[in-house]
Formats: structure tokens, C-alpha cells, sequence
């Protein structure tokens, strides 16, 4: 099943026409979870030695997308996972030069443009996957003014034809 398809079914429009997706409800969408992973394993294998971090993973289990996180990290087999803080990257042992932040969504970039610089200032070449964003063009001017690669798995503004 196509992700934009999946993710519609949980999208709905604000009072102000901006397009919501009910990401407790896509964690609990085993279609979503399926294709997302397939997505994201596709695009880590072709960063050799890449240490994946996922800086919105909690340990008391209120994001929701844990289960999503989870399953991502099992599937993906690489040698070096950090989970929450940046900060953990500079215990690694592992030999990489890559490293790739994972982020459930993407709406203005603030955080993840911290992160991207701590990634930086640490001596890694920095990567980022976004499974949802909710504007093309947001990204875009964010990855060029960070000098950064931005995936996105799907955009808001493709299914804002509801």
C-alpha cells in the first residue's frame, strides 16, 4: 500500500486549512509501520557504516511513534544506534563518519537544525530522514541553508486535497 494513502486516512484539515496527521493513531497502522520501515531500511543501506539516531525516542513510551522507532531499529541491523540526546554520539566506539538523524516530522526545522550543527561540530558527515514533513518547500530552503540531505518519506502538502 502507497504511504500517501495511508497517511490521508489519518489526515484531517485545521480550522485554519492546515493539513493534521494523527501520529498516535499512524503508530498503531501495521500498513504504515510496514512501509515506513522498507522506506527507511532502503535509505540507510546506501550510507555505509551510518550510526542512526533517532533524538525523539523517549524511554517512558509517550511518543507516538515508539513502536515505529522500535521496529526501525531492529530492522535496520546497523552497528551504532543513539537514542534521545545528540549528545550520546560522542560515546560511540563504532567507526563511521556518517550519521543520519531520523525524525518523525518535520514542520519548521528549529530543533533539527541544533541537532544538525551538534552532529557537524562533532566531526560527522550528517544526513536526515524525515517520514513525515509538512511542507516541500520548507525543506527544501532548510537543507540548502543547512547544507544538508533531507529524505522525506511523505509531504503534507501532497495530500492537502482532502
Amino acid at each position: 500500500m502507497e504511504l500517501k494513502t495511508i497517511v490521508r486516512s489519518y489526515a484531517t484539515r485545521s480550522e485554519n486549512g492546515v493539513v493534521e496527521i494523527n501520529l498516535e493513531g499512524l503508530s498503531q497502522d501495521k500498513d504504515f509501520r510496514n512501509e515506513v520501515v522498507k522506506e527507511v531500511v532502503k535509505k540507510v543501506s546506501l550510507i555505509p557504516h551510518a550510526c542512526i539516531v533517532f533524538p525523539s525516542y523517549k524511554k517512558n513510551g509517550k511518543n507516538p511513534l515508539g513502536s515505529l522507532i522500535n521496529e526501525l531499529a531492529v530492522a535496520l541491523q546497523i552497528e551504532s544506534l543513539v537514542t534521545g540526546n545528540i549528545e550520546k554520539i560522542k560515546n560511540l566506539r563504532a567507526d563511521t563518519e556518517n550519521v543520519v538523524i531520523i525524525k518523525h516530522s518535520f514542520r519548521s526545522g528549529k530543533k533539527l537544525k541544533e541537532q544538525v550543527e551538534q552532529v557537524k561540530t562533532m566531526g560527522y558527515d550528517v544526513s536526515v530522514i524525515s517520514l513525515i514533513a509538512h511542507s516541500g518547500a520548507k525543506v527544501e530552503s532548510f537543507a540548502h541553508e543547512n547544507d544538508v540531505k533531507v529524505d522525506v518519506l511523505i509531504y503534507t502538502d501532497e495530500i492537502n486535497y482532502l
